[in-house]
């Protein structure tokens, strides 16, 4: 079995060689509830038509199980998990913040967050994260050119990509926002937090996103489209005519009542598959990770552990693979890995097991100077915690 010392010095080996791609990633699966297999919610039908079943370069009908930014979501929220009896987060020494209220209850994590540090939840809680110590500017600022601050501070966005929404291209309508705003004389308090929090702000547009590194889904393939038929009635209701009403509200409009067994309309039935065969397919581009700069951490550390984090994540997702109701599956075989070289084709990778892989994100985690999770209280009167109360409909 390989070492983690082993897999640290094979992973350098290939970031330094220019002609290797990449490494790929192959799974074969099973339901476990039988021949069939359910897709995400709403991605076989659109406006009656089916727009989720795809062709395969072999003429066979295949759809999608899971995308990639949800298998990229699914492999952050790992973090803020368990792993072999104690959190993943504490045992990486993963630099995980966790946003609590005043009464200790978790509002969310920094690996939930759509848009990494360009999420906007991130950027209201700028102050507080200050506070806590965290380098909001340079997590904020990071970018392809400079990482420092992200490989310290928010490792995943490296290979899991951001997006800034809100840069120098959005400068024309912070513009017309602002005259607007100045035309009716607005005071009002929150909207200032927002302008000053969320509002534009200028950065060089090609810093303002970068693409993911990790690319992996799930598809079905050899699928046909079986309906599914309501199952369950509500025996005080469901005998009572559809258009009775309670004051000016149908039944089903506050929660009462059930559809009959029975195939329903198209627009309302979701749909299960029955398949052939399901496989993942996943890529770790070390091409773009080299267009990765570190001018402070140690370059060559950082890209390794760049690369073994998603590795580490997406290994240990095949132990996690309940995706949703209908899709829980079954790995068959140990993933196979492949190095990808330009003109070369391709060769086997042994990867470390999950124990090894966690063991050398850790320690690399420990040498490039991971802080280890903390936690940051968000007050009710931050900017985060205005808007939180103003979604919950508090004053």
């Amino acid at each position: 079995m390989t070492t983690a010392t082993e897999f640290r010095a094979t992973l350098q080996t290939l970031i330094d060689a220019p002609n290797v791609a990449g490494i790929s990633l192959t799974g074969q699966y099973e339901s476990l509830i039988g021949r069939t297999v359910t897709p995400p919610a709403g991605t076989i039908r659109a406006g009656g038509e089916v727009v989720g079943i795809f062709t395969t370069e072999d003429g066979k009908d295949a759809a999608t199980i899971d995308t990639w930014g949800s298998v990229a979501s699914r492999c952050e929220v790992l973090l803020a998990g368990p792993f072999r009896g104690n959190a993943l987060a504490d045992h990486l020494g993963y630099p995980l913040v966790t946003f609590i209220d005043e009464e200790g209850k978790v509002l969310t994590t920094s690996v939930a967050l759509s848009h990494r540090q360009a999420d906007a939840t991130w950027r209201l809680a700028r102050n507080e994260l200050i506070e806590a110590g965290i380098d909001f500017d340079g997590i904020r600022d990071g970018s392809r050119k400079n990482a420092d601050a992200l490989i310290v501070g928010f490792p995943t966005a490296i290979p899991f990509g951001w997006w800034h929404s809100h840069t120098v291209r959005s400068e024309k309508v912070a513009k017309k926002k602002g005259a607007e705003k100045a035309k009716k004389n607005d005071k009002d308090a929150l909207g200032d937090v927002l302008d000053d929090y969320l509002g534009h702000y200028v950065m060089d547009p090609v810093a303002s996103r970068s693409a993911r590194l990790f690319t992996a889904e799930i598809i079905a393939i050899g699928v046909r489209e079986r309906r599914r038929m309501a199952g369950k009635t509500d025996p005080l209701f469901s005998a009572v005519g559809k258009d009775t009403t309670i004051g000016d509200a149908k039944l089903s409009e506050v929660g009462l009542g059930s559809l009959p067994p029975g195939v329903r309309a198209e627009s309302e039935s979701p749909s299960d598959l029955t398949y052939e065969s399901i496989e993942s397919r996943a890529f770790l581009s070390l091409m773009g990770l080299r267009s990765f700069g570190f001018d402070k951490a140690d370059g060559g550390a950082a890209r390794v552990l760049s690369a073994a984090l998603p590795l580490l994540l997406y290994t240990l997702l095949q132990e996690n693979l309940a995706l949703r109701a209908g899709t829980e599956l079954c790995l068959l075989s140990p993933l196979t890995a492949e190095v990808v070289r330009q003109g070369a084709g391709r060769e086997p990778l042994e990867l470390p097991d999950v124990e090894t892989l966690a063991e050398l994100v850790r320690e690399i985690g420990a040498e490039i100077g991971w802080a280890g999770p903390r936690e940051v209280t968000i007050r009710p009167e931050s900017p985060l915690g205005k808007v939180l109360n103003l979604v919950a409909g508090a004053e």
